[in-house]
């Protein structure tokens, strides 16, 4: 799909998504941060997500409400035959229906705060692009809003899938590679229209400040939306490249990958000059993809236990091939709730400390010929798969 075959508003937001009644709407930011007492690196997400918006546009319907507990007059009235047993169902089956927004921080600090509210709090326009919730705010080059829950909601609301917190952001964004050739199909589509990203500007997280720049900010923006989410999820994308060929940081460089679609996984990257797309939605024919999540064999010290990302891509001009270990400790476990209800989530580890490399060869008549071999830093990887979930 061209850029000129789609409206520019449309793939940033996806405004034919909010318009379904049923399904998932994402658009994510990622950004890196540095504090400004200890200079420490931290990555950080903001997401807005619509799940099933116009099942109730004016209320939240959130799926994971609290089970309802039996008591022991309840049971005996059952037993009894003075109420029938189907009366006592001990679980509200609630297909879900809201907004959320999510801020948080990946790595070997790592916590979300999660904020409900009805599409009908969402204020468009177009012309500039903005959106309004409350004092949140997206537009086509800033992000800002405030956000925060107690420890006593949070504990009184698991159902919330947040942690308890309060942060701050306002920042201005420019995007330097893009791409629209991520997915695209009946049921689903992806854009990793923003493959490398300027972000600049400020971020507080629980009175910890944090500065970002163009020095480290490894800048990345997504837009997703579809009847449900690709099952299993693997995701991963960078723009933190150096060649181990030439020893100079590929400042031009990033990649996207996501999946899994059609039992394949699809690329976006650019290598300086040189742009490389396998786009899961075209033929069977057109490239083969091998892909895995696996962990590595128990390390001595068991904080140095790894999680592997694989991925090898073949068409009749490339191979790729990458690697990506990140350390398990450093990886978040969230859940997030499927729009198709019934305490359906999708389990989600996910890390921002990523490394490992990646290598592209081209074919040159029977022969491959080597044409760069990068070394990969701040990788975000992701894995999850959907589950029947507990909170």
């Amino acid at each position: 799909m061209s850029k000129n075959n789609i409206n520019t508003k449309e793939y940033k937001f996806g405004l034919s998504g909010t318009k379904k009644k049923i399904g998932i709407n994402y658009w994510r930011f990622f950004f890196n941060g540095v504090e400004t007492i200890s200079g420490a690196e931290q990555m950080f997400f903001v997401e807005l997500e619509m799940v099933n918006p116009w099942l109730s546009p004016s209320e939240v319907l959130l799926g994971f409400k609290p089970r309802v507990k039996l008591t022991a007059d309840d049971l005996q009235y059952a037993l009894a035959g003075t109420q029938s047993a189907q009366n006592l169902n001990t679980e509200q089956i609630v297909q879900p229906s809201y907004c959320s927004l999510r801020v948080g921080m990946l790595g070997k600090v790592s916590k979300q705060l999660c904020y409900y509210f009805p599409i009908k709090d969402c204020v468009f326009n177009m012309k500039p692009f903005e959106l309004q919730i409350g004092n949140k705010c997206f537009t086509d080059n800033k992000i800002s809003g405030f956000l925060s829950l107690s420890q006593e909601d949070n504990a009184a609301h698991p159902e919330l899938l947040s942690d308890s917190g309060y942060a701050t952001w306002d920042l201005s964004y420019e995007i330097m590679s893009q791409s629209l050739n991520g997915y695209d199909n009946a049921n689903m589509r992806w854009f990793p229209h923003g493959l490398n990203t300027i972000f600049t500007g400020k971020v507080s997280f629980d009175g910890t400040d944090y500065i970002v720049d163009t020095r480290c900010c490894n800048g990345y923006v997504e837009r997703f939306w579809g009847l449900n989410t690709p099952e299993p999820w693997f995701h991963i994308s960078t723009s933190s490249l150096s060649s181990e060929i030439t020893g100079k940081t590929l400042l031009n460089s990033s990649f996207a990958i996501q999946g899994i679609f059609d039992d394949r996984v699809a690329f976006q990257g650019k290598f300086e000059d040189l742009e490389i797309k396998f786009s899961a939605d075209s033929s069977k024919r057109q490239y083969t993809a091998i892909w895995d999540c696996t962990q590595m064999p128990e390390a001595e010290n068991p904080e140095e236990n790894l999680l592997h990302w694989s991925v090898s891509l073949n068409n009749k001009t490339w191979v790729l091939d990458i690697d990506v270990y990140c350390r398990i400790k450093d990886l978040y476990n969230r859940k997030l709730e499927l729009p198709d209800g019934s305490r359906k989530i999708l389990n989600l580890l996910e890390g921002a400390t990523g490394y490992g490399e990646i290598k592209l060869y081209k074919h040159i008549g029977n022969t491959l010929e080597q044409i760069e071999h990068a070394k990969l830093t701040k990788v975000v990887c992701e894995f999850g798969q959907n589950e029947d979930g507990e909170i």
